[in-house]
């Protein structure tokens, strides 16, 4: 049996151990938001409905996330904690480490989304920084890797911020580009 997730706190942030009930959030506040989804190109396309987002969530985040904590990789929801940002408690997103599973490598993954209404304030790698803080330390993972859409600069910079460098570009199955990060245990 894996070991619990433990809640994870930043200056700002309260990362707790996400839950199954989480899922109608992560539906409303990341999967229908366009802004949000905008690089997971099944679920940008216009023509999609959200009925069928949602049946795509359903498989693809929870599926995902629970499928990692499953296999012993944690997963969070990220909460407010700062009252200057919003009331505490708020939901800002989802991060967590993923196990591979795919074309980038045999490495953990380091998966994120945030809410629109939190681009831009630093949230994002406040949030990965104590992600790898717990996988380098509690995990003891050695190596980390992130996989990023080309086109997708907030992202990269949250990457870089907290110590990724590039690893390789690339071009998926899906036909479209992609950037592969890594970080390595100091």
């Amino acid at each position: 049996m894996p070991a619990p997730t433990p809640t994870l706190a930043t200056e700002r942030l309260l990362l707790r151990p996400y839950r199954p009930d989480d899922f109608e959030t992560v539906l409303r506040d990341l999967v229908l938001d366009p802004l949000v989804i905008r690089f997971w190109h099944e679920y940008a396309d216009p023509t999609v409905t959200d009925e069928r987002r949602r049946a795509m969530a359903e498989v693809d985040f929870a599926g995902w996330i629970e499928g990692a904590i499953a296999a012993g990789f944690p997963a969070w929801t990220i909460e407010l904690a700062d009252p200057s940002l919003g009331a505490p408690g708020a939901f800002v997103g989802v991060i967590g480490i993923f196990p591979p599973e795919n074309e980038w490598g045999p490495e953990p993954e380091a998966g994120y989304m945030l809410a629109s209404a939190f681009h831009g304030r630093g949230l994002a790698t406040e949030a990965v920084l104590a992600v790898l803080g717990d996988a380098f330390g509690r995990l003891g993972l050695a190596r980390i890797v992130a996989i990023v859409d080309l086109p997708n600069v907030g992202s990269i910079r949250v990457l870089e911020k907290a110590g990724f460098t590039l690893d390789r570009e690339y071009v998926g199955e899906d036909g479209y580009p992609y950037r592969r990060y890594a970080l390595d245990r100091c």
